[in-house]
């Protein structure tokens, strides 16, 4: 059984070598399919897979040629840019080099490349790109506007500038059911952000002649064969007039445009139909008895590979998890970003931030994830932590392109995002000591008078005190808000590394270091070994532990007791921190805690998002918990669809751009599980099956023009280790055997318990 699983999983990665090893996976701006939409970068930067049919193999060089037909002639000395032979092991985040490119014009591209053989592979599949106006004003920085754009064939589409479409999915009804009374009952199996097109056929009974005027229903939840028309909270339930003709007719359910009702809430399109969240249909006739000869669901969301990637595994809850949690963070991106919920429609730090990871999870795509940061850098919201996430993004940004573009086109606001000006001199930050001044608020970009903490998500009317935040005491200076503030200045120190400036790079080091050592000496009771929620207060909250734990701020003869308490609460804390909560049990090694909370069916789950209906991920765990707008569409709460292929199959960047890679997978007792994991470079796909205990067995591929770190965890202190059959030293780390500098290809590792 184990050979035939690793057999199966060879042929699935070496299936996905190209033929001849011709490049693949070409990237314009960081779009997979630059020709639907216009770039806005005079010097555009290219990238691809290399592939290869060797193990270990790397890029030494590589030639692109660029030219306005898509004719290309790597001959022609014409062109816009032919690059030559260049010796390089750069596959990514190429800048163009060529002739001046000019505005609102088609090119088209293609690249190949030399290995260890030093001939040059094939090339790779022409590809076209096309620009922008280049100098058009613009409202922001990284505005994206929405454009009219020709295809090959010359038919026009509409498209964003830097981003890829969103289009409308074609879904039929998997269910009717025609009730006693004639209502007509449909079921398209998942809730999406659409509207309906039909064809019907009627004839009229009775005196009725030319037209009737009927009603219609949608909705996302069901009571048997019908809509529930009282679900509760922002569940959506609608009912909208609908005339009829004689005969047979198309017909689309036009849906009134969305009113924003917030700051920022952002709006569709006008040149396309409205979408409204909804799975079910009802089509109520009266006593008429109209034939629907056909009735489509258009599912609204942004261009997605759908095969990119995969997970499975022995543990049938966890793959329902893990697939609700995809398909939220892709039906969450009707708008062309990531505006969630029908009642907001609004981008928050925080949510996006997320859904961001989840996005990088599931699809080799950073575009939509590029402007939905950068939009947030100059439209901040009012939450203290969220203000932190700009910075989160824009690192994430980096660590999974290797492009360093955003973050040095907008190092200064990230700067300000770190709210150093709110440090007192008891070198902590506070929102209450009259430092939030106008220019803080400007170089933040808020358009409000002030941000407040918020910790967790807040309580509720009708719901005892405490809501989401376990009780948290609201003090001066927070623990939670600056478990933050510490974070944005450990990853600010990085992104000054990657962008160039030295001297910043020590500035927010020590600054972090001292800002460790004052949460420290300020929030945590040494004599419990847990954090108290701010200065003055007397209440230990999971918010006050889990969060600092997250974020490497726990001291190590502390861990043990921080840890401890984090899991006598349980998950009292609402469906946006527990991405914090599962990152910070992953990395304190208690994986087996972790899954357990990921596959819990109590009503603080993401089982009971399905038990109850949804076919996204909620708002808010259940309904009681947000009972006057919870939404059924809101991807802040997917967080276990980057949680399972990062943390417990282990699958991390060692590096910005994947150049190297860690392999650490953390299954607790899960029997087995694959999973492949699209990434700049190429796919990642790890598949381990174990007896608990007796043997643990993990095969990995890795991408060409990478190497990898694998961490194989040990059974016992009598392990011995193979690496593709061969018995091998590796260095033990804790409950670990590292492997170093694993060369590309697929590996088999497997480590068994030789009982004395």
């Amino acid at each position: 059984m184990r050979n035939l699983l690793f057999t199966f999983f060879f042929m699935f990665a070496v299936s996905y070598i190209k033929p001849e090893n011709a490049p693949s996976g070409l990237l314009v701006e960081l779009l997979s399919h630059p020709e639907m939409s216009v770039i806005t970068d005079k010097t555009p930067e290219f990238g691809w897979i290399v592939n290869s049919g060797i193990p270990g193999d790397f890029q030494t060089a590589y030639q692109i040629v660029v030219d306005s037909s898509p004719t290309i002639s790597d001959a022609d000395k014409e062109v816009i840019w032919n690059s030559g032979k260049i010796l390089s092991d750069k596959s990514i985040n190429v800048e163009f080099k060529g002739k001046t490119l000019l505005p609102h014009k088609s090119y088209w591209w293609k690249v190949r490349t030399w290995g260890k053989t030093e001939k040059p592979s094939s090339w790779s599949e022409i590809q076209r790109f096309n620009t922008s106006g280049f100098n058009e004003n613009k409202k922001w920085p990284g505005e994206s506007k929405w454009v009219e754009i020709l295809n090959d064939e010359g038919d026009k589409f509409w498209s964003f500038e830097n981003r890829h479409p969103i289009r409308y999915h074609d879904v039929s009804p998997e269910k009717q059911v025609i009730r006693k009374n004639g209502v007509q009952f449909y079921d398209f199996t998942r809730s999406a952000f659409s509207y309906l097109t039909m064809n019907i056929t009627w004839n009229p009974v009775g005196e009725i002649t030319d037209s009737l005027k009927i009603a219609v229903n949608i909705g996302e939840k069901a009571v048997g064969d019908s809509i529930d028309q009282n679900p509760g909270g922002g569940i959506i339930f609608r009912t909208y007039p609908f005339v009829l003709k004689k005969g047979t007719h198309d017909y689309e359910l036009k849906l009134p445009r969305f009113k924003p009702h917030y700051p920022h809430s952002l709006v569709m399109p006008l040149q396309m139909p409205e979408v409204i969240p909804f799975r079910y249909f009802e089509l109520v006739p009266g006593d008429q008895k109209p034939t629907v000869n056909r009735i489509t669901q258009k599912a609204l969301y942004y261009t997605f590979n759908e095969t990119a990637s995969d997970f499975s595994c022995s543990d049938e809850r966890l793959n329902s998890v893990f697939n609700l949690c995809k398909y939220s963070t892709i039906a969450n991106t009707f708008n062309g970003d990531y505006a969630n919920s029908e009642r907001e429609r609004m981008m928050y730090e925080a949510d996006c931030y997320i859904q961001q990871m989840c996005h990088y999870a599931i699809d080799r795509e950073f575009a939509i994830g590029r402007y939905s940061l950068e939009f947030l850098i100059y439209h901040a919201t009012w939450p203290t932590e969220w203000i932190s996430h700009s910075v989160f993004m824009a690192w994430a940004d980096y660590l999974h392109t290797g492009n360093t573009e955003s973050i040095k086109a907008y190092y200064d606001d990230l700067r300000a995002k770190t709210m150093m000006v709110l440090e007192t001199e008891k070198g902590l930050i506070s929102t209450l000591t009259g430092l939030q001044t106008k220019e803080f608020l400007e170089s933040i970009h808020l358009n409000r008078d002030q941000i407040r903490d918020i910790v967790d998500w807040p309580s509720y009317q009708g719901l005892p005190p405490g809501g989401e935040t376990d009780n948290y005491e609201f003090r001066t200076y927070n623990t939670v808000v600056n478990a933050f503030y510490y974070h944005s200045l450990v990853l600010m120190a990085k992104i000054a590394e990657a962008t160039g400036n030295e001297k910043d790079v020590d500035f927010f080091e020590l600054k972090a270091d001292k800002v460790k050592e004052r949460f420290n000496s300020n929030f945590l009771n040494s004599d419990k070994g847990i954090y108290i929620d701010g200065i003055g207060s007397k209440h230990s909250s999971l918010q006050a532990n889990m969060f600092p734990l997250a974020f490497g701020l726990v001291p190590e003869k502390h861990k043990k007791s921080v840890v401890e308490y984090i899991k006598s609460k349980g998950m009292v804390c609402s469906v946006y921190a527990a991405n914090y909560l599962l990152e910070a049990l992953y990395d304190a090694g208690e994986a087996q805690y972790a899954f357990d909370l990921m596959t819990s069916d109590s009503d603080r789950s993401w089982l009971n998002m399905i038990r109850t209906g949804s076919t996204m991920t909620t708002e808010a765990w259940d309904l009681k918990y947000m009972p006057d707008y919870m939404g059924w569409s809101h991807a802040w709460s997917a967080s276990p669809a980057h949680i399972i292929p990062r943390k417990l199959m282990g699958i991390e960047p060692a590096e910005p751009g994947f150049g190297k890679i860690v392999i650490k997978p953390q299954p607790g007792t899960l029997k087995e599980a694959k999973v492949k994991l699209p990434t700049i470079r190429g796919d990642i796909l790890v598949n381990f099956i174990q007896e608990y205990g007796e043997w643990f067995d993990l095969s990995v591929s890795i991408p060409v023009n990478t190497t990898a770190k694998v961490y194989v965890p040990r059974i016992s202190d009598n392990n011995v280790l193979k690496v593709d059959g061969e018995i091998v030293s590796a260095l033990e780390i804790g409950s670990w055997m590292m492997i170093d500098n694993v060369p590309s290809g697929t590996h088999l590792f497997e480590i068994k318990n030789y009982k004395q």
